[in-house]
């Protein structure tokens, strides 16, 4: 007997004086400190009144709908723990329990669970009758289950109206009528007694793990780096976490500006909610909200999500509301878009001064001349081209070809010596061959160097003057001074400026695509972070709805119903964009498989349906049986099906939507067409529904939503399984997308590619 067991008799020694009358044993039940020690001293008092060594209690356990072992006593070695169905009519224990009727029996066969009992006793023991307990068993139907054997229904106790079963307890040996009759007494009585303290025991355990829940909630939303609030209809905080707590809550020993500052956005705070609900709400969706920094005094920009809440606070329901940072992201998207409008300006004046510059190099009649500091040519005019270059589209002979090296080598020598000269500009006279003539060709050739900022050549500027006719020169040299004097400085200033923006071109080029790299990048990362929060709010608004955390009249769950419908709306837009800034990061593996083209196109008509029947449209598929089985990967193919057929849907009113699919003219894949009936696309808008981001409705009033990125991503996707999409489209009568998919998808060297070979 253990130590708990012999207080608990010393107190009832001490109480009645060695009377152990019922109300006794019943008080000493009720003073027991736990359900464990009250069922072990029962069963102790049990096996004193039968004359018994052994015995065993079993508890109902309803929710289980099971005997449960709870306390045993006369076993030197482990005592037996057992779990039996009450579903097993078959074993006189369950028999015992349901029918509140003494059992007896004999034989090592008769109780399953303990072999050990060669004879045994078996006491009911009931519960109060309340919601969730089992009905008790007749007795006649008890006797038809055990039939002759050799275990015997006893007659039972007068039950109680409001007893049902509760457990059995178990007495190794036989019990005389006398004992029986005061057994069966008091396990009866003090049957509801154990089941009050079980019941005491299990609530205990089950306040204790909520608690334990309720401190990692609280310190799960602690730790979350966005301030949260819970506010009630009048818009007063009712909770937050310590993130909030910092910009709205002030603490003894803080400044004076750091109070202000939290004054301050407490005002902004109530105003914005007090502005929310004034513009249909807080559930109306994501808005901005300026607060100011505490600690440093910055201004700060956050993105409000509010969600109403399904508990009840005061007369009217709460509100959650995160408040998303989105500072850094306002800045950096500020500056992105200044970038981008430099290097356009930048674009422009380069390609204007370009033009200028070939509009003077084509109109100009003598050669010119442009190389760098190594003496080689990176730009010429078309008649420095007939000297200095062999014709591609013309054959030229062997004679003609040993002219233009000449020139090149000359002039090449020229330039050399010029460009280790100090002179910014040369001047002299030398002798060329004509290619085609063969005529020598005297020229005067003037050069002019380029320097940058820092005075160091980075081109050579030289014109070649025809001197075969001296007179003609000479007549036309002071003209051709001064034009070639302004000439120089107009393609050196020209040049330089030309560089300078080019270098800065290319450097703004390679920020704008670094800026954009990193964002994809940053996108494709935040896959995770960015889905998991709205995927919790639609877990918990789904438990909400369906009454696991308690009970919801109709107005809560209509709440509950929009709040979900706006999370899932909200994950559908990040997963499009999630999904295009993977593409763009080079992040989107492919997973090739053998893919039953009829099975994808069944899973896409499940999830259509519901939009389908809810508009009452007409719904066709046409799978060919020649289709043959793809290569390729099962969920893009079931993306591409999935975005062309929920447009469908969004822009059809009535008529039918149909899926047709057929092996491609070429053979070498199959082709899938969309049709619907729908409002159209008019012919000027076919290729810009494929851009990103873009709706042939761009207007604020627009009557249909989305992101704009579906068909942009169907093309992306299908461009990396080697397939291609087309459209066709009457304006108000319908439109048809035709998908060509291949029969093996492309594998191209250093894509992140899975192959499997499990067939569809």
């Amino acid at each position: 007997m253990s130590s708990r067991t012999r207080d608990l008799d010393g107190l009832i020694s001490a109480k009645d004086a060695g009377d152990r009358s019922v109300a006794g044993l019943l008080s000493a039940l009720a003073e027991a400190p736990d359900f464990t020690s009250a069922a072990s001293f029962l069963l102790a008092q049990v096996l004193d009144v039968a004359d018994a060594e052994r015995g065993h209690m079993l508890r109902l356990d309803a929710a289980q709908e099971t005997l449960v072992s709870v306390a045993s006593l006369g076993y030197d070695a482990s005592p037996p723990r057992a779990t039996i169905s009450v579903s097993d009519l078959s074993n006189p224990l369950v028999l015992c329990a349901m029918t509140l009727a003494p059992a007896a029996g004999g034989g090592r066969s008769s109780i399953r669970a303990f072999v050990s009992l060669a004879q045994w006793t078996a006491l009911p023991m009931p519960q109060p009758r309340v919601r969730g307990t089992l009905p008790a068993l007749p007795l006649a139907r008890a006797q038809e289950l055990l039939g002759d054997g050799e275990v015997r229904l006893l007659e039972a106790a007068e039950r109680r109206l409001a007893s049902a079963p509760g457990g059995v307890v178990v007495i190794e040996g036989a019990v005389s009528e006398r004992a029986m009759a005061s057994l069966t007494s008091l396990v009866m009585l003090a049957g509801p007694i154990i089941a009050r303290l079980g019941s005491l025991q299990e609530g205990k355990e089950t306040i204790d793990r909520l608690s334990q829940q309720r401190d990692r909630l609280t310190l799960m939303v602690d730790s979350l780096p966005d301030p949260v609030v819970i506010t009630n209809a009048s818009n007063d905080i009712i909770a937050q976490n310590s993130r909030a707590e910092r910009l709205l809550n002030a603490k003894e020993g803080d400044s004076t500006g750091r109070r202000r500052a939290i004054e301050l956005n407490n005002l902004l705070f109530t105003s914005f909610l007090a502005k929310a609900v004034m513009t249909g709400g807080p559930q109306s969706g994501a808005r901005e909200l300026n607060l100011v920094d505490p600690d440093e005094g910055n201004d700060l920009l956050f993105e409000v999500l509010a969600h109403p809440l399904a508990e009840r606070v005061g007369p009217e329901d709460a509100v959650l509301s995160v408040l998303r940072d989105v500072t850094d992201l306002r800045r950096a998207s500020n500056e992105l878009e200044r970038q981008v409008q430099r290097v356009r300006l930048a674009e422009m004046k380069a390609t204007s001064e370009r033009d200028r510059l070939n509009l003077i190099l084509e109109n100009v009649a003598d050669p010119i001349l442009v190389t760098d500091e190594r003496a080689n040519i990176i730009l010429m005019n078309e008649q420095a081209e007939r000297l200095f270059q062999a014709s591609e589209t013309q054959q030229r002979s062997r004679r003609q070809l040993q002219a233009v090296r000449g020139n090149d080598m000359k002039f090449t020598s020229f330039v050399s010596e010029f460009a280790l000269l100090d002179a910014s500009s040369r001047r002299e006279r030398t002798a060329l061959v004509h290619p085609v003539s063969g005529n020598e060709l005297p020229v005067e050739v003037v050069s002019g160097k380029i320097q940058n900022e820092r005075g160091e050549p980075i081109a050579i500027v030289s014109v070649l003057h025809d001197l075969t006719k001296e007179v003609e020169i000479q007549r036309l040299y002071e003209t051709l001074k001064t034009m070639n004097s302004e000439l120089e400085e107009r393609i050196r200033a020209a040049t330089a400026d030309l560089a300078e923006q080019n270098a800065r071109l290319q450097w703004q080029s390679q920020e704008v695509e670094r800026a954009n790299r990193l964002k994809s990048e940053f996108l494709a990362s935040m896959s995770h972070e960015l889905r998991t929060p709205i995927n919790a709010l639609i877990g918990y608004s789904a438990l909400l709805i369906e009454g696991v955390l308690g009970e919801v009249n109709d107005r809560q769950r209509d709440a509950l119903t929009r709040g979900r419908a706006a999370a899932e709306h909200l994950l559908a837009l990040i997963n499009d964009i999630l999904d295009l800034a993977k593409i763009e990061a080079g992040k989107m593996p492919l997973h090739v498989e053998e893919v039953s083209l009829r099975d994808v196109v069944s899973e896409v008509a499940q999830q259509i349906e519901p939009m389908v029947r809810k508009k009452q449209l007409e719904f066709v598929v046409d799978i060919g049986t020649d289709c043959p089985v793809l290569y390729t990967d099962r969920t893009k193919v079931r993306q591409v099906l999935l975005n062309l057929l929920s447009n469908a849907a969004k822009f059809t009113n009535r008529g039918r939507i149909a899926v047709v699919a057929r092996c491609a003219a070429s053979g070498e894949g199959v082709r899938v067409d969309v049709v619907d009936t729908g409002i159209g696309i008019r012919e000027k808008d076919l290729q810009a529904i494929w851009e990103d981001f873009r709706q042939v409705d761009q207007s604020r009033t627009r009557e249909y939503g989305g992101t704009g990125l579906g068909l942009s991503i169907t093309r992306k996707l299908l461009d990396r399984l080697g397939g291609s999409v087309t459209v066709k489209s009457s304006y108000g009568e319908g439109s048809m997308f035709s998908v060509v998919l291949p029969l093996r998808s492309p594998i191209h060297a250093g894509d992140d590619t899975t192959i499997s070979v499990t067939a569809a």
